[in-house]
């Protein structure tokens, strides 16, 4: 069964208790008594509902959001969709708890977390699709078989679906062909140990293997993620998140440590920890490293740049390693998704369900996969055909995936566990141990975790 048929991995789309747009009929004389009457009445009518993502002003998909929320309206005049997307990430974190806070929810919204939904869920801020899904038996198959699964929160206490899969960000190593071409690499690491040895030639060669922005924390965080779902899973990761495994066991501990290593055997260059992700995109789009660890959305980041080495660009899975074979075939994969509010009125549910319903069908996926190169987790939805061979390699690859799992902090309940966990390993790339920073990550998880 392929991941476009069994999906865990983001994000959340919330419906907020939107106020119906009503007007007073203003007093008047004359003619003009009966326009601001009907006028009124038009007003009344209209339901208002609010949309917020993290893609607004020029990016591609920002545009199909707009064309086609354009086109909702045009065929559901009395829904009014107010489009209230955030671009950059801190100031969408902080419009959307704002709003949150003040009972201002969005009707629709995005947010990164599954286990951190708990909390909203329970508290009743964010809806339970099970029943739409069910009563919609074509909605639900829509989707990739388990991509609903994602949102599931009954392992957290509280029963139901409370997120629509919307875009998929798959995890692998981009490399520069010719590169490896010149290090003498002819085939592409399946194995750690492969890896190891890959990263031994290009230094040989006087080449820097991997271009890592370690300015920006989250550059090693995916590093260590892969790492971690090669040598505990997807189970593991999970346990991890609950509380039935602890930072400090031995195998966790051992996972630090590899990423540690990686700096012993020079697979980054000297001084990564102070260069940041622009950089590293340019070193690497340039051709001065020969490697990158990121996911899918890069693919057109790269292709809206004027890089002359795209063509020489390809990708290859995280590597395994041959003591674990049974976690070869676990896949890091980030979902995102669309989570609605769950304090609308019965007018505003049923207009937030029938745009996000609009919003999933085969055609509208479509054209925003068409406009930005998205993996999405919906079925009978294809590469362009005018896109680039290494995205249409990417759709093909994720069809392949049948174990996936997400960021390890999306399972877990602690909320300063990304910014602790991330920053921790930075400095045990700088100085601090794996035990030392395995202790004060799980420190900062007994002192903040919900109980």
């Amino acid at each position: 069964m392929s991941m476009r048929n069994r999906l865990l991995s983001g994000l959340l789309t919330v419906m907020l208790v939107g106020s119906l747009a009503g007007c007073s009929g203003g007093s008047g004389n004359g003619n003009s008594s009966s326009d601001s009457s009907s006028d009124a009445q038009s007003s009344k009518a209209k339901v208002k509902i609010t949309f917020m993502s993290r893609d607004s002003g020029d990016t591609p998909v920002a545009k199909v959001y707009e064309d086609q929320i354009a086109a909702f309206m045009k065929d559901n005049p009395d829904i009014e969709v107010q489009n209230d997307s955030v671009y950059e990430e801190a100031a969408y974190n902080n419009k959307l708890k704002v709003a949150i806070s003040t009972g201002e929810t969005p009707n629709i919204f995005y947010y990164p977390a599954i286990a951190g939904l708990t909390e909203w869920a329970q508290s009743g801020v964010l809806l339970d699709l099970t029943e739409a899904l069910e009563e919609d038996p074509s909605w639900k198959d829509a989707f990739l078989d388990g991509a609903l699964d994602t949102y599931r929160l009954d392992g957290y206490g509280v029963e139901g679906i409370y997120a629509l899969p919307n875009e998929l960000n798959v995890d692998g190593v981009f490399y520069n062909k010719e590169l490896f071409k010149k290090a003498g690499i002819t085939e592409t690491p399946e194995t750690m140990d492969d890896f190891y040895e890959a990263v031994k030639k290009l230094n040989d060669a006087g080449i820097t293997p991997i271009g890592v922005g370690g300015k920006d924390t989250w550059v090693m965080g995916h590093i260590f993620n892969n790492i971690l779902a090669k040598r505990i899973g997807t189970e593991g990761i999970r346990a991890l998140g609950v509380g039935d495994k602890s930072w400090t066991d031995d195998d966790v501990v051992e996972c630090l440590q590899i990423t540690k290593d990686l700096k012993e055997k020079k697979a980054f260059m000297d001084g990564f920890e102070g260069i940041d992700v622009n950089t590293q995109m340019s070193q690497f789009l340039t051709g001065e490293v020969a490697m990158i660890s990121h996911s899918s959305p890069i693919i057109p980041e790269m292709y809206n740049t004027d890089s002359e080495i795209l063509d020489d660009i390809s990708f290859f899975p995280f590597p395994y390693f041959e003591d674990k074979p049974e976690y070869k075939d676990t896949r890091v994969v980030y979902t995102s998704g669309w989570m609605l509010s769950g304090t609308m009125d019965d007018a505003e549910k049923d207009a937030t369900l029938k745009l996000v319903k609009y919003m999933t069908t085969p055609e509208a996926i479509q054209e925003r996969m068409d406009a930005a190169m998205r993996v999405a987790p919906y079925k009978n939805i294809t590469a362009p055909e005018n896109a680039p061979q290494i995205f249409k390699d990417m759709v093909s690859y994720t069809d392949t995936i049948t174990n996936s799992v997400g960021e390890y902090f999306d399972y877990d309940k602690c909320a300063t566990l990304v910014d602790v966990s991330r920053n921790g390993i930075l400095n045990m790339m700088l100085s601090n141990s794996p035990e030392e920073t395995a202790k004060a990550i799980q420190a900062d998880i007994d002192a903040n975790r919900p109980k």
